[in-house]
């Protein structure tokens, strides 16, 4: 590293390496002006290469192109040697004999040789890579030191400025940074720099550009580049989806979505590039998740054999063990270890008095009574048995008994209790066996001597005996078969076996075994079973586990797990297919794209396709009439809320000059957006301190004339020869009651409405003038009529091209188009021609696929669409005013008692107007349509009449009311929304609509769902989406109750109960739930800070033992679990908390700034309807960490003022404490407690004394930090209502730290509350709606009458009055363009007009 100096008059001053004098800049160990060392690293280390004479060289070390400060120290006898390669790969290498410089690889090296020690010193750069080797000098070892600096190969560089983000009127430029190969100069990925944590990725620059202003536009233009004030971009983030895994060693991944959007100056967020985020790191897209182990099974150590000689059982606990070393749920069973085992003890069991071959007096010989299998109790209930009783003889044959008990292991408490006999089935042990104590020997009386000596049944002992012969053939080729003793019934004389019936079967002796064939089995493969399918169709796998295995014993089935390699047969496979068939075509979603807005009410869409996986693992795309089931919805609303207010500017005013340069003015205005997508203006309090867009901006009108002119006046009277109209009359054929010449077109009477068939009719009856959506296979007659026009000579078109006549297509004498069973060939544009009036009428299919490719779209704009419009009034201006009142029909008419919400009514007019426009193609119109009634749901796509205040034009006479009454009714279920508490009665009734808790003492539940309507309506049953099935425990009756007998867990789901008739249907249901005793999951683990720095917060669960230095903030958790959720209180040695132990309501205990009183016992208990449960904690606090018999006293130290002990509370006044510490030193300096509620008192504390014995002074400290906590406002609650000026809102209040994280309302309470006022919003007009009032008496007592009633528009305003508003703003509106006249000549008393005119006819119903 070279310096420069420079002499300046009186001294030296220093030029550094930026060649700036006295500026202080120095090269770092890399070699970069000013640099902090990231771009290279430090390498060192040493080698020892062991060389012999027969490997002679080794490498021991390989230095980068371009590394600094090289260094290398060897001690040994070896030689080194130094391989350069270049660049370019040339190689050149040059063995270090004797000390010099030496210039290898275009790099000059320092070399010092001595006796025992080489040095290699070089500043660097080097200019080709090092291969540094050892040659073999000497047996004595050589050791290499080494230390230089690495360059870092990849590294940041900076791109240029990207290009301007406006062309005109002041922009931004921002830069990146890419990562770059400095020895190719190659641009890389990202990661590879990534993998350097030297490497920091240069921030973005940002400047301005293109400040020049923009060109004139509409009158003035804007030159203030802060009036284009444009946020940064920025990432937005969604959300992340849920984890690929439960569990697991390596754990799962989650995903979201990462785009860049920039906001404009009205708030409007958009899409951008990537690149202009690049001012900031781009987050992550994926991170690991559940990366805790799955629960497995831990077996314990086996107990003792449960006999002492012999074959007996040994027993383990084996617990299902989560990563925390909890004991939980979760395990496979099929995967649980054994919990018994048969054992063998190595001892012989003795019976002296039978007679056995020689091999029973081998100690592996086992005897039957002994091999009696010994049973303890388990966790599922099992029979035990008991002792045998003596034998009820001492001689001869007798009889042995035992008492059997069913018992149950209760895991918690390793405790046996006794349960009734039928718990444990019917598999019980025997209770009694016979038994023999041997021949009885007959004492001699004085009856002796008269009996027979000769008497076989006197002798002492007996002629027939049993005895063993011989052994079985061993039952294993190897691994330690088994030979069982041959027993059989002998003559004794005579040596013979005989019958087994002449020997008693009561003394015949036990069955004996004899190991065999003890040596191991070749190893072998064993295989488990396979695994179930992972697909049932397309492709699945199977998988099984294949071990090398070696048996050892077959009796304890002893096998050992052996290397592969020892199996000589091919290993079997491991995997295979299964399932390979087609699936059935279904339905599969895309993921939900992002909220079109925030808040404000939104849309989400997404797409849904039809699919088949084929057993190939492909997928095929199908038409979505291939797929079963309703199709998925593809749109629903989102962000439905109302956005926080905002300060916008009103209207700018009008320049301030004529000409020239000025400026414009407007005023700040409160703003919000509500949840239905409407702005309203909000008082000015209500945005305090929010940012407020730019008040005042410059606009330069037109230049300014320099020399007066004459300006020449416009004639406004002149009308350009282009914009005038001509109207000519077309002239046709000439046919009968039809003269030429006529100014007056015929009357072509076509009806503007929007048809949409929703049920299969045979036949429908339209009108030309409208649009139709109908299903396939409906037959269709267009009507067309018309007055002053001979129907004969109505023509019909259809696209533009004349209709030929066939069956399928026809035209009445009256002038009507009929068509047989609608098919895709039948969409378009039919044109009814009378003479020069003609209308058209637009046919389009819903239900299948619309797209006919034989023929041209109905509704692409095209030279002849306006041939096709009606051609007698050609005065109209677009194609709006061809529908002047437009409203949307439902088919078959009479077919539907509700109506279509105004808001769909009128959605639908805007997609078949988009249609009529260009703006959309007609199949898309009709598809749309046809997925707006198919998926949205009943509530947002019908109203009952009585809801919309619908009023009809007209009252109906006798003989409709009689149709209306005989039609019959939909059905109408009585429904009850609540939920009932938990009840322990066996017999539980609720009505559906409300939801119950099932128990245990739970015997019946019935679920009544009465429904009214005529005819009566059916009922059906579903749960959770599937219909039920009459079972023994679950039926219905005819009235529609559902009885479900002796409920159990898999009950609990939603039931819905579905009444239908022919004129609806109507449903309602009902949540069945499971009620759970509450549950806390414990841990025994002790918990203690000891060793730890205070100031941070402990933790621990409640179960164990926690042990916290005073001052610490301590918080216990109390997980629980239970149905209904349980409530979590805290209780201390049995009694109330204390002020510093705060209950949160996560069910946590918090205690804040632990102290000596705190010490004992805190129990948590949880408890719902169920039952309860508790747990607790020991807390024990520590001070100084003296012994208890230490004598000596105990000095403190606060942030090394000493403090001084004085009887009472004490404050300490010194400088260096700040505002004082309120303090008190107890038992003998053992307890320091300060004051923590008004004085600061973070900081250091120490503790010391003096060793009793040695007068060695000790010491110890904690650091103390204090967090403090505040209220602060934050977002506004929703708002009560959403219009009329009756709702309010007010400001959340929230606990804060002073980094502004949010906690517990229960860490402020010491703190006063600030009060918030509820404040007026949403005050803005609500819609207009019909209000009606109670219908009169009817006007006859018998026969026909009427009854009347008043019907009126009102609207409730913004101020929160209700006024009375004309019948058209409840959508009340003309449908034909002759009502004025009607008006005019009164004719709004015929039903006809009054239809057709409701507009005009409600105005002059309300003038008059």
């Amino acid at each position: 590293m070279s310096t420069q100096c420079l002499q300046v008059d009186a001294g030296v001053e220093e030029v550094g390496c930026d060649r700036q004098l006295a500026s202080g800049a120095r090269e770092d160990n890399c070699g970069v002006c000013a640099g902090d060392g990231s771009t290279c690293r430090l390498v060192r280390g040493q080698a020892l290469p062991h060389l012999t004479a027969k490997e002679s060289v080794k490498t021991v070390l390989e230095v980068p192109v371009g590394s600094r400060f090289v260094r290398l120290n060897a001690k040994g006898p070896d030689i080194m040697v130094i391989e350069a390669v270049s660049l370019q790969g040339r190689k050149e290498e040059t063995s270090l004999m004797s000390t010099g410089s030496y210039m290898i690889g275009n790099t000059s090296l320092d070399f010092q040789r001595g006796l025992d020690r080489q040095t290699l010193r070089t500043h660097g750069p080097i200019k080709a890579d090092y291969i540094i080797k050892m040659k073999y000098g000497g047996s004595k070892d050589t050791v290499v030191q080494f230390l230089f600096y690495q360059p870092i190969r990849y590294q940041w560089r900076e791109t240029d400025f990207f290009p301007c983000s406006v062309t005109c009127g002041g922009g931004y430029q921002l830069n990146s940074a890419e990562c770059t190969d400095i020895r190719s100069n190659q641009t890389l990925p990202e990661h590879h720099c990534d993998s350097y944590p030297e490497n920091t990725k240069p921030t973005p620059k940002l400047k301005e550009c293109n400040m020049d202003p923009c060109p004139e536009s509409d009158g003035f233009k804007e030159v203030m580049p802060y009036d284009h004030f444009q946020p940064l971009p920025r990432w937005e983030q969604g959300p992340w989806t849920q984890c690929s895994v439960s569990c697991g060693e390596g754990g799962g991944w989650q995903d979201r979505s990462v785009v860049c959007v920039e906001e404009d100056t009205h708030g409007q967020f958009t899409q951008v590039d990537e690149w202009k985020c690049t001012h900031s790191p781009r987050p992550v897209t994926r991170q690991t998740c559940n990366t805790f182990a799955c629960p497995q099974w831990v077996a314990m150590e086996w107990s003792q054999c449960t006999v002492t000689c012999g074959r007996g059982l040994h027993y383990r606990v084996v617990l299902c063990i989560d990563h925390r070393g909890q004991h939980i749920g979760g395990c496979d069973p099929a995967f649980k270890p054994h919990v018994k085992e048969d054992c063998l003890v190595p001892i012989a069991c003795h019976k002296p008095r039978e007679s056995v071959p020689v091999e029973a007096k081998l100690p592996w010989l086992k005897q039957a009574h002994e091999l009696e299998e010994h049973h303890t109790a388990t966790e599922d209930p099992t029979f035990i048995p008991g002792p045998w009783s003596p034998c009820s003889a001492t001689c001869g044959p007798g009889r042995q008994t035992r008492e059997v008990k069913c018992r149950v292991l209760l895991s918690f408490t390793k405790t046996e209790v006794d349960l009734p006999e039928e718990e444990c089935g019917e598999d019980r042990p025997q209770l009694e066996r016979p038994c023999n104590q041997g021949i009885c020997t007959r004492v001699p009386d004085i009856s002796s001597g008269l009996q027979d000596h000769r008497d076989p049944y006197i002798q002492t002992e007996e002629l027939f005996s049993w005895d063993y012969r011989g052994f079985t053939s061993c039952s294993a080729t190897c691994a330690a078969g088994k030979q069982t003793a041959v027993v059989m019934c002998v003559n004794k004389k005579q040596d013979e076996e005989v019958d087994d019936s002449l020997c008693d079967s009561s003394s015949k002796p036990a069955v004996m075994i004899h190991i065999c064939k003890p040596e191991p089995c070749p190893p072998r493969w064993e295989v488990t079973a396979w695994t179930g399918c992972s697909a049932s169709c397309g492709v699945g796998i199977q998988t099984r586990s294949v071990f090398c295995m070696q048996l050892m014993s077959v009796d304890e089935q002893d096998i050992l797990t052996v290397s592969e390699d020892e199996c000589r047969e091919f290993k079997p496979p491991i995997l295979q297919p299964c399932n390979q068939v087609d699936c059935p075509p279904a339905w599969e979603t895309e993921l939900w794209q992002r909220c079109s807005q925030s808040c404000g009410g939104g849309v989400q869409v997404r797409k849904v396709y039809c699919k088949q996986l084929l057993s190939t693992g492909a997928y095929r795309r199908l038409e979505d009439r291939a797929c079963w089931g309703s199709k998925p919805t593809t749109n629903r609303g989102c962000g439905n809320t109302d956005c926080p207010p905002y300060m916008a500017g009103g209207g700018w005013s009008k320049c301030s000059v004529s000409c020239g340069l000025g400026i414009q003015r407007r005023e700040p205005m409160c703003r919000q957006m509500t949840a239905m997508g409407q702005q309203v203006t909000l008082v000015r309090e209500l945005c305090s301190g929010l940012p407020s867009p730019p008040l005042v901006r410059t606009c330069r009108m037109m230049a300014c004339p320099k020399h007066k002119k004459e300006m020449r006046p416009k004639d406004t009277q002149k009308v350009p020869v282009k914009s005038q109209i001509k109207q000519t009359v077309r002239h046709p054929t000439k046919a009968r009651d039809y003269e030429e010449g006529v100014k007056q077109c015929p009357l072509l009477m076509g009806i503007h409405h929007i048809y949409i068939q929703t049920r299969k009719e045979k036949r429908l009856h339209l009108t030309v003038g409208g649009h139709a959506y109908l299903l396939p296979n409906t037959s269709l007659v267009i009507k067309c009529p018309v007055r002053r026009f001979p129907k004969a000579y109505i023509h019909w078109l259809k696209d533009g091209r004349p209709l030929p006549s066939s069956k399928h297509l026809g035209i009445t004498k009256s002038g009507s188009l009929k068509i047989h069973f609608l098919g895709m060939e039948d969409i378009g544009v039919y044109k009814c021609i009378t003479g020069p009036a003609s209308d058209i009428f637009t046919l389009q299919l819903i239900g299948s696929d619309s797209r006919s490719p034989s023929r041209p779209s109905a509704a692409s704009p095209s030279s002849s669409w306006e041939e096709m419009l009606p051609s007698c009034r050609s005065h109209y201006s677009d194609l709006e005013s061809l529908w002047p009142g437009v409203s949307v029909s439902l088919l078959p008419p009479g077919a539907h008692e509700a109506s279509l919400q105004p808001r769909v009514e009128e959605r639908l007019i805007n997609i078949t107007m988009q249609a009529d426009r260009g703006e959309m193609q007609q199949e898309q119109a009709s598809d749309l349509i046809s997925s707006l009634l198919t998926h949205m749901s009943a509530a947002q796509l019908w109203s009952r009449p009585a809801d919309r205040g619908h009023v009809k034009d007209k009252l109906p006479n006798g003989s409709e009311r009689s149709s209306l009454e005989t039609a019959g009714s939909g059905p109408v279920i009585i429904r009850q929304q609540q939920i009932l508490p938990v009840t322990f009665q066996k017999n539980i009734n609720i009505s559906i609509g409300q939801s119950a808790f099932l128990t245990n003492a739970t015997q019946l539940l019935t679920i009544l769902c009465l429904a009214e309507g005529f005819p009566s309506p059916k009922i059906l049953w579903t749960k959770d989406g599937a219909v039920l099935q009459h079972t023994v425990r679950v039926s219905w009756d005819i009235s529609g109750g559902l009885h479900i007998l002796q409920p159990r867990v898999s009950d609990r789901g939603l039931y819905k109960c579905t009444a239908a008739n022919t004129h609806g249907s109507d449903s309602e249901t009902s949540q069945l739930l499971m009620a759970e005793p509450p549950a806390i999951t414990v841990s025994w683990r002790n918990v203690s800070d000891y060793g730890v720095m205070l100031g941070h917060s402990v933790r621990a669960v409640v179960g164990g033992q926690v042990s916290v230095q005073q001052g610490a903030n301590l918080t216990l958790d109390c997980p629980v679990s239970g149905f209904p959720q349980p409530a979590v209180t805290w209780h201390w040695k049995n009694g109330p908390l204390d002020e510093r132990a705060v209950s949160l309501s996560s069910g946590s205990l918090w205690i804040r700034n632990v102290s000596l009183q705190n010490r004992g016992t805190f129990s948590c208990t949880a408890t719902n309807a169920i039952g309860k449960f508790t747990a607790s904690t020991v807390l024990q606090v520590y001070g100084c960490p003296v012994i208890p018999d230490h004598k000596l006293p105990v000095r403190w130290d606060y942030n090394n003022q000493t403090l001084k002990e004085i009887s009472g509370l004490a404050q300490a006044q010194d400088a260096g404490l700040g505002q004082g510490l309120q303090y008190r030193i107890l038992v003998g300096g053992r307890v320091l407690e300060v004051n923590t509620f008004q004085m600061k008192f973070s900081g250091r504390y120490c503790c010391q004394t003096f060793i009793n014995s040695t007068r060695q002074l000790i010491s110890a400290w904690i650091y103390i930090h204090s967090e403090e906590f505040g209220w602060r406002f934050g977002d506004w609650t929703t708002c009560t209502a959403s219009c009329g000026n009756r709702g309010t809102w007010l400001r959340k209040i929230q606990c804060v730290t002073l980094d502004g994280r949010d906690v517990p309302p229960t860490m402020c309470q010491h703190i006063p509350k600030p009060i918030t006022s509820p404040v007026p919003c949403n005050r803005q007009d609500c819609h207009p709606r019909w209000v009606v009032s109670e219908w009169s008496k009817c006007s006859a007592s018998c026969g026909s009458g009427w009854k009347q009633r008043q019907v009126s528009c009102q609207q409730l305003d913004a101020r929160g009055a209700v006024r009375t508003v004309t019948a058209t703003a409840c959508g009340c509106k003309d449908a034909t363009q002759y009502c004025s006249v009607v008006k005019r000549l009164k004719l709004c008393y015929v039903d006809m007009y009054k239809q057709r005119c409701c507009g005009s006819c409600s105005q002059d119903a309300d003038s008059t």
